[in-house]
Formats: C-alpha cells, sequence, structure tokens
C-alpha cells in the first residue's frame, strides 16, 4: 500500500521508496529526511484540505506532501509489531 492510504494513528514500516526512474534529487531528500527501507513509522495526522501528512519516524516529526507519500509503498503493521 501507499504510505499515503494510511489512516491517522496506523503504524507502517517502508517497503519499497519511489521508482528507479525517480531523479537524484528527489532520491536524496527522501534519504535525507530518512525514508528507507524498513524503516517504521506512526501517520499522526492529515492536513486539514488533506495536502500534507505528518509522521512521527525515528523519534522525529516529519511533514510531507501526499504527491510525494504517493511513490512510498509501506507494510501496514499490527498493534505490537513495532518496537518504539
Amino acid at each position: 500500500m501507499k504510505l499515503s492510504e494510511l489512516s491517522p494513528g496506523e503504524r507502517a514500516v517502508i517497503s519499497q521508496v519511489g521508482h528507479l526512474d525517480l531523479p537524484q534529487t528527489v532520491k536524496r531528500k527522501l534519504l535525507s529526511m530518512g525514508i528507507t527501507p524498513d524503516t517504521r513509522l506512526t501517520l499522526i495526522r492529515r492536513a486539514p484540505m488533506g495536502s500534507g501528512l505528518e509522521f512521527d519516524i525515528r523519534g522525529s516529526k516529519l511533514c510531507m506532501r501526499k504527491e510525494l507519500a504517493d511513490i512510498i509503498e509501506v507494510n501496514r503493521c499490527e498493534t505490537g509489531d513495532i518496537n518504539d
């Protein structure tokens, strides 16, 4: 599923980031934000108009646009699957 499809409070593990043909600048941006495979995160909330998402990732709060979250594949975790 896509990262943008999570509901607030849901936890997930990143399985795949983007496509092989993504521009280097986008790949670098994702890497600098800590968006890498096997990273655990929680969706905190969505912006009122739905264009932005806020995540708890590696103990930090991270906001990103829905368009960017659309290219990140995740596996949803059941409660207790993630050790914080």
